[in-house]
């Protein structure tokens, strides 16, 4: 068999175990069903003017502007909570493949589909199982319109820059609708909106010292535009007046030094426990890249070094350290260590410098000119390696059951509801249900703030859940 079609083979094998890990995630999501905050931010999309809640939320609660139109485009499509996790996986997979195959264009890298797109399962799939609290994220309609749907969307607006760029396109026009996208994404999350801004500031310094070529203008014109965008959108959420909810009062907003404190000490806190707690996958992502990278760049024979590359991986570490300072950012400055969800951006951020990492080691490596029984060795063991994403699929298929129950008795209790808003009755009891990895559900107390959204969702006077032990919930439920 040749080196190239053993590579070919290699990389699909890959394909199949990360797609078959990640199809196992979208499917859990079938199960998603609304939850915590959700009822509040349903009832401000379904009830009156969504720009005029928008702006009340903007100015009373919180300083998100841009999530309750994105809920309210969900919202168009029945059933739509338990298929736009799997969505979002779709999409956030095709960006980075979309991206990668205009970078591979546009650089000449001359690299195959099933290299690309192996490596964009592989960073989408080891950030969703290293996250502390992939529910949050993935599942649970707050979090992801916070902090996965803003990396998604971003990632499908830089691919098409870099398409447009590459084919030298950037109208007046054009930049003025980058600006606002970035506008919109960056009213998503404030954790995001400096992560991105960082990004496109490093993207702007690279295009403007090293670019000479002709797509040096449009470059800088179109990743101008979204930074000025982001900026506008970042500038906004910290002038919101519902951020005096989220500051602490005793103390006042604290000073930029302080800041800067807290967010070192976050940064360096994160990454610490990160590899403290999670040896193996981060391991196992290191042994993946750099055994296929060594077999990519053994195969081409280079005979020098590249000098960059030292530079390369001196910088991953570095620019790791940067882009999750940037991201800590807002939470330094509301003084708290990133919440779970929080945290995602920077597992996000870990995960491709880990692959960043094992592709350098690999090339390095590829200079070791090996023995046939060592090259062989090292190409059974790439095989092996990608048995791992199976192996990955036990965390996820561990909560089937658990949130498939929990999904039955949800449907049955809504069936409930509006079975007894039918017979006239506006003060409703229902049967509780536990919250699910830290997000609250319906309370016993009518009128706790949670219950007080469900109601106006249903449009009710009150509802109040109460206890029932799981043997008698079936009873309960057929009266």
């Amino acid at each position: 068999m040749s080196s190239n079609k053993s590579l070919t083979y290699l990389a699909w094998f890959g394909v199949l175990a990360m797609t078959a890990a990640l199809a196992v995630y979208a499917y859990l999501g079938i199960f998603t069903r609304y939850m915590g905050d959700d009822y509040c931010l349903l009832a401000q999309v379904k009830f009156g003017d969504i720009f005029t809640n928008s702006w009340n939320k903007y100015l009373l609660k919180s300083n998100r502007f841009s999530n309750l139109f994105v809920l309210g485009f969900w919202e168009l499509f029945p059933r739509n909570i338990a298929f736009v996790p799997a969505l979002h996986i779709l999409l956030w997979g095709t960006g980075l493949y979309w991206l990668s195959a205009e970078l591979n264009k546009m650089l000449e890298t001359k690299l195959e589909a099933p290299v690309r797109l192996l490596a964009a399962e592989a960073v989408i799939l080891f950030s969703f199982f290293t996250t502390p609290n992939l529910f949050q994220v993935l599942y649970w309609r707050p979090g992801q319109v916070s902090y996965l749907t803003p990396i998604v969307f971003f990632t499908l607006l830089t691919a098409w820059m870099v398409r447009l760029v590459r084919l030298q396109k950037a109208s007046l026009p054009i930049a003025v609708l980058f600006a606002f996208l970035a506008f919109f994404n960056g009213g998503l999350s404030e954790t995001l909106g400096a992560l991105h801004i960082s990004i496109l500031s490093l993207a702007i310094a690279c295009v403007y010292y090293f670019d000479t070529s002709a797509r040096r203008k449009p470059a800088l014109t179109l990743l101008t535009a979204m930074l000025i965008g982001a900026l506008a959108a970042l500038f906004a959420m910290f002038i919101s007046p519902a951020n005096e909810f989220r500051i602490n009062e005793e103390n006042g907003p604290p000073s930029l030094m302080t800041v800067l404190i807290r967010d070192v000490n976050f940064s360096f806190l994160f990454l610490r426990v990160a590899v403290t707690n999670l040896p193996l996958p981060l391991f196992m992502l290191l042994a993946i890249s750099g055994l296929f990278s060594y077999q990519f760049f053994l195969d081409k024979g280079t005979k020098k070094i590249e000098t960059r590359f030292y530079w390369i991986f001196l910088l991953i570490p570095v620019l790791l350290y940067g882009l999750i300072f940037a991201a800590f950012a807002p939470s330094a400055y509301g003084q708290s260590y990133p919440l779970e969800r929080v945290r995602f951006p920077a597992y996000y951020l870990l995960m491709g410098a880990i692959m960043a990492l094992g592709i350098c080691a690999g090339y390095v490596l590829s200079f070791i000119k090996p023995p046939v029984f060592v090259k062989n060795a090292a190409l059974a063991l790439a095989f092996l390696s990608f048995l791992y994403p199976l192996w990955m699929t036990r965390q996820p298929l561990s909560t089937y059951e658990e949130r498939r129950l929990f999904a039955l008795r949800w449907d049955e209790r809504e069936r409930m509801i509006y079975d007894m808003k039918a017979r006239g009755e506006q003060e409703l009891i229902i049967p509780g249900l536990d919250g699910y990895k830290g997000v609250k559900e319906l309370d016993v107390r009518p009128f706790f703030w949670l219950n007080g959204c469900a109601a106006q969702l249903y449009d009710v006077h009150s509802i109040s859940a109460v206890s029932i032990e799981e043997e008698h919930i079936l009873e309960y439920f057929s009266q």
